[in-house]
């Protein structure tokens, strides 16, 4: 099959990156099946070996400025972020979106989308869903990346300044714990600065690459209490694949990742009185660091390997290709 995946940004991102990442990781595993597989990205991107590159200039990056350029022979376009009508004219080749977020309210979505989670796309009217995936090998054990895991220690990996992300709820929940949290994202706000001051938590930063293996791999646990519906959440599948079990809130797609065999998942506190809902939170913390690493790593690349990921685009492809609705 042949393939061009389209978004128009640069790559690899210099950050976190998350929707850029994906996009390598699926390029990836669609090349280790052997189909032909190219990247339109912005000018002076890079794409992995064995990935063919079509540079969009920055001032082309409509989905309409592509028709023209797609590769003689494409079966399928797939897009990250929904494209102009105009690109849909005769002769255009087949084509879906992945949606990577939440829509506005009463925003509809056009035929052809995919979502990230079986809850994702139902709060989205739609029943197609792909997991998101990541390449194992860019993540590994405590042991195996010079590093221990270190007990009592839950780390907070997100957007620092969202508060969706809910730090704030991170801080509170881990010194009801009698936990020092990790905490690894951007800026600091003065009062959740305070706050991580007053409790013993330790803010590394921003963090990528090996060391945000390390980080994620030598945690206890990773601690997510978010306040919204999450769309997937690849931080909780970069965190099982290092080993490390997922304290999650009872929303979006969480309830579906985490299963009993890699975390808990409760309801978050009613509020700073809700005594037996911190009690709940300490006990999956500490239940938390007794799963085995090496299981919790096995059932990631199981359920979401860059290879397990690519194989379920596949089967959607072949139906965009088919002429089906999705």
């Amino acid at each position: 099959m042949k393939i061009l995946l389209f978004h128009p940004v640069p790559l690899p991102p210099k950050d976190y990156g998350g929707v850029e990442r994906v996009v390598l990781w699926l390029a990836e595993g669609l090349r280790d099946f052997g189909h032909s597989v190219t990247i339109a990205a912005l000018e002076g991107s890079q794409v992995p070996p064995g990935v063919s590159f079509l540079p969009v200039p920055i001032g082309q990056r409509s989905a309409e400025k592509l028709i023209g350029r797609i590769p003689a022979g494409t079966d399928v376009v797939h897009f990250q972020a929904p494209p102009e009508s105009g690109f849909f004219r005769e002769g255009a080749p087949p084509a879906l979106t992945t949606i990577h977020g939440n829509g506005k309210p009463g925003e509809v979505f056009s035929q052809n989308m995919v979502f990230l989670s079986r809850d994702h796309a139902s709060r989205h009217g739609s029943q197609t869903f792909v997991y998101n995936g990541i390449n194992p090998s860019e993540f590994g054990l405590a042991d195996a990346l010079g590093t221990s895991k270190q007990r009592d220690r839950p780390l907070f990996l997100s957007k620092t300044t969202l508060r969706t992300k809910n730090l704030e709820g991170a801080l509170e929940i881990a010194a009801k714990a009698e936990k020092k949290l990790t905490i690894a994202g951007g800026n600091r706000p003065l009062k959740l600065r305070l706050l991580a001051m007053l409790s013993g938590a330790k803010w590394v930063g921003p963090v990528s690459g090996v060391e945000k293996a390390k980080r994620l791999a030598e945690s206890s646990s990773l601690l997510f209490p978010v306040l919204w519906d999450e769309p997937f959440g690849l931080v909780m599948i970069e965190a099982l694949m290092s080993g490390t079990p997922i304290v999650g809130s009872r929303r979006g797609s969480i309830p579906e990742l985490v299963g009993a065999d890699s975390g808990f998942v409760l309801d978050l506190p009613i509020d700073a009185n809700d005594a037996e809902g911190f009690a709940r939170w300490s006990d999956a913390l500490h239940s938390a660091q007794k799963l085995d690493p090496a299981v919790l790593r096995k059932g990631a690349i199981d359920r979401f390997s860059h290879h397990r990921m690519a194989e379920s685009y596949l089967d959607v492809y072949k139906r965009v290709i088919r002429g089906d609705r999705l």
